[in-house]
């Protein structure tokens, strides 16, 4: 588990409401608080004394919860303690997204005319002048060169599916927020309300030439194949899809780390990968350019293999033929039979104890699925995993920031397979003792990411990760 362990992780309950309350009889008064959150299986985070007065003193706790009627019986319990009044009942995540979680600054004072006329009219018409001469300069004279679109249609946003790009805009709007936290990147919500991956495609193509760099986030599949790789081709900026080649860079630096750890090589990790989506057939990929020997991959109906019919699409024939090298069928448990490592990012409690003992001795085991796994790391650890980790602990957003950076300051025109293996390689380098990954919380994590990026922008002839 990573060092600077989430408080939601380690209490097991995702949604904080932070609650201020009126203590008029002190001590015994909050011990009957935290007693009551205790019997309501709720858990406490921060105390803290907020205001003093005649009489009385006012708290604010940050409240632990698995959600709206956990924390409804809370507050009544809470409100029937003798000198306790609750003062006031917030939702945390939506107080902190209120009015949006990231804004648009000036880089520069304005404080005189003078400097308006600088920043502005008439001193800006000689930057256009000299751009419009030379367009290679918006790189230098504009912000082009560290500003990222985010772009999304709302099909896929954060397992909750297709919500519609809107109601999507504050994971976007999170996302811009780390990159300009962790990688100091610029980063545009960018939202294209069609279903129709032609238009998203004309619509981003359009627009392009403002950005340095594209991520493309929360679209489905098959549809983001398309998107992705079409405007890979059309656009001389690096674009890449978050869910899929962010996903794989985290995945295979999370693996090199666990072979570290239990002396297995890379190319005896037989593997098998349950979803066959945007993440399954990216990872499958770069593991595969990893030096992965074989991996199968299932969906809902059964192993991808070739020759098979049932909810088949262009993208899972195009699967089926570089993967399964034995082109074996049947189910998950037929898959995860004899293989090396287990990798899963469809649904949750889908993989038995069983199926692990099944596996070759000591495997590896990546549940993903959020926001329940696979199978839990006590099941299969009991089972024989020799190393589990699952998506809580393998967060991609420990690689995108530093992949993009280093991808724009390297004035890389594509990302490519060199880029997410070196990024991989540079996580899996940075492990604490006694960790998987390194910490995300840590700049340093970050720009080690950035410097591996630019240096493997350099090598010629990159694979493509398209």
């Amino acid at each position: 588990m990573l060092s600077q362990q989430a408080m939601q992780d380690r209490f097991q309950r995702n949604i904080v409401f932070g609650v201020r309350v009126s203590l008029t009889d002190g001590e015994d008064a909050m011990a009957a608080i935290l007693a009551a959150v205790n019997t309501a299986d709720a858990r406490c985070g921060l105390i803290a004394l907020a205001e003093e007065h005649h009489g009385s003193v006012v708290h604010d706790l940050q409240i632990f919860t698995t959600g709206d009627e956990q924390m409804a019986g809370l507050q009544k319990a809470i409100a029937d303690i003798e000198g306790v009044e609750v003062l006031e009942v917030v939702d945390l995540a939506m107080e902190l997204h209120r009015g949006g979680s990231t804004v648009v600054k000036s880089r520069v004072p304005i404080t005189s005319n003078t400097d308006l006329r600088i920043v502005y009219t008439p001193g800006v018409a000689r930057v256009c002048r000299a751009i419009e001469a030379k367009p290679e300069l918006a790189r230098q004279y504009t912000g082009v060169g560290n500003k990222i679109a985010i772009v999304t249609n709302g099909t896929a946003i954060l397992g909750l599916g297709d919500i519609g790009c809107v109601a999507g805009l504050p994971v976007m709007e999170g996302k811009a927020a780390i990159f300009a936290e962790f990688a100091q990147v610029s980063a545009e919500p960018v939202l294209i309300d069609t279903h129709d991956p032609d238009e998203f495609i004309h619509v981003m193509e359009k627009i392009a030439c403002g950005y340095g760099a594209i991520q493309v986030e929360d679209v489905k599949a098959p549809e983001c194949f398309k998107i992705t790789r079409e405007l890979d081709k059309r656009l001389p900026i690096p674009v890449l899809h978050d869910d899929q080649h962010g996903t794989a860079a985290i995945v295979l630096a999370g693996l090199c780390s666990a072979l570290r750890k239990t002396g297995k090589k890379m190319e005896d990790m037989t593997t098998a990968i349950s979803g066959a989506g945007a993440a399954g057939t990216a990872i499958a990929d770069v593991l595969i350019a990893a030096g992965i020997p074989d991996v199968v991959l299932v969906d809902s109906v059964g192993i991808i293999h070739r020759g098979r019919t049932e909810r088949m699409n262009a993208e899972k024939e195009a699967l089926a033929e570089r993967t399964n090298k034995e082109n074996i069928s049947g189910s998950l448990t037929d898959a995860m039979k004899g293989r090396e490592l287990f990798i899963g990012v469809s649904q949750p409690d889908i993989v038995t104890q069983d199926m692990i003992r099944a596996m070759a001795p000591d495997p590896i085991i990546f549940p993903l699925a959020n926001p329940v796994s696979e199978i839990s790391k006590d099941d299969a650890l009991a089972a024989g995993a020799a190393v589990y980790a699952d998506g809580r602990m393998m967060n991609n957003a420990i690689a995108y920031p530093g992949l993009f950076r280093g991808a724009m300051e390297a004035g890389a025109e594509k990302f490519t397979m060199e880029m997410l293996m070196a990024a991989a390689e540079t996580l899996a380098n940075m492990v604490p003792e006694n960790e998987l990954l390194p910490e995300m919380m840590d700049p340093g994590t970050h720009m080690s990411v950035v410097e591996a990026v630019k240096k493997a922008a350099m090598i010629p002839d990159g694979r493509p990760v398209q």
